[in-house]
């Protein structure tokens, strides 16, 4: 017969311990939180760029519209014909796109659901509470 000299307490509780209190999950979570913040940071940078390039495109179109409308009905019959027969107004560029705030990652926006209904059930309980105190 084999003497421990630990007690199946102590046993267990250092099961535990090295389970969940591992610095190995530890140095996991904060790479996984790295990770996901990395990534949302570059959503947002891919965002930006999108939208800068959509405000080029549009001042590139408005430049192209003013040259039509300038160049090609004074340089030759033709391009004034082309111009006098364009129906349509042209569209005016919208250069708002730049003015974009910053996305919020999913838990930003999982946290401030749980806010709202955290918010929500307070008043819930305070409305009840009110009423109680009526009574």
């Amino acid at each position: 017969m084999v003497e421990y000299t630990e007690t199946w307490g102590s046993l267990i509780r250092q099961f535990l311990r090295e389970l969940f209190g591992s610095r190995l999950v530890e140095r996991l979570e904060l790479d996984l939180i790295n990770l996901r913040n990395d990534m949302d940071r570059q959503l947002h940078d891919k965002d930006v760029m999108i939208s800068s390039l959509r405000e080029e495109k549009a001042m590139l179109n408005s430049k192209i519209l003013v040259y039509e409308n300038t160049v090609m009905a004074r340089s030759s019959r033709m391009g004034a014909e082309v111009v006098a027969y364009q129906k349509p107004a042209p569209p005016k560029p919208n250069f708002s796109f730049f003015d974009m705030p910053p996305t919020k990652s999913r838990w930003q926006v999982f946290q401030e659901q749980h806010e709202e209904e955290m918010r929500k059930e307070l008043e819930d309980e305070a409305k009840v509470a009110a009423t109680a105190a009526k009574e």
